[in-house]
C-alpha cells in the first residue's frame, strides 16, 4: 500500500486561512480513486482525539464535550445538505433535523449498515488493544 499526502487549503467560516495536511495510507475501500478513505480516516481520528478537552472542564465548563459534539454533528448535517440531490429542497430544515432524519432511515440501507458494522468492529478491536 502506498503512502499518500492530502493537502486542503481553505478558509474557515470566519475567513481565516486554514491548511490541513494529512499523510497516511488510503485504503481505497470507500472510493476506488483514492483520497476519500484517507480524508475520512483523518477526520475520524481528529474527532476521537480528545486531547485538550479536559482543560475547559478544569475551568468549570462541564459541557465542553457536548458543545464540541454538537458542532461536529452540525457539520455532518451540512455535509448531508450539500451532497443532497436537491439542497434547495432542504432549506427549511436545520442541520440537526437532517441528522435526525438520516438516523431514522439508516437502518433501511444495508450497504451503509455494513460500513457501520465494519467500523464498529474496528473500534472494538482497537479498544481491546
Amino acid at each position: 500500500m502506498e503512502k499518500n499526502t492530502s493537502v486542503i487549503n481553505t478558509t474557515d467560516r470566519k475567513g481565516n486561512d486554514l491548511k490541513i495536511t494529512v499523510d497516511g495510507f488510503d485504503d481505497r475501500e470507500l472510493a476506488h480513486f483514492g483520497g476519500l478513505d484517507l480524508h475520512v480516516k483523518a477526520t475520524k481520528n481528529m474527532i476521537s482525539n480528545t486531547n485538550g478537552m479536559s482543560f475547559p472542564e478544569k475551568d468549570g465548563d462541564f459541557l465542553i464535550t457536548d458543545k464540541v459534539a454538537v458542532l461536529y454533528i452540525n457539520e455532518i448535517g451540512e455535509m448531508l445538505r450539500n451532497n443532497s440531490l436537491d439542497p434547495e429542497y432542504l432549506e427549511d430544515y436545520s442541520n440537526i433535523e437532517l441528522i435526525k432524519e438520516f438516523l431514522n432511515n439508516v437502518d433501511e440501507n444495508k450497504e451503509v449498515l455494513n460500513v457501520l458494522e465494519k467500523d464498529n468492529r474496528l473500534i472494538i478491536n482497537e479498544d481491546y488493544k
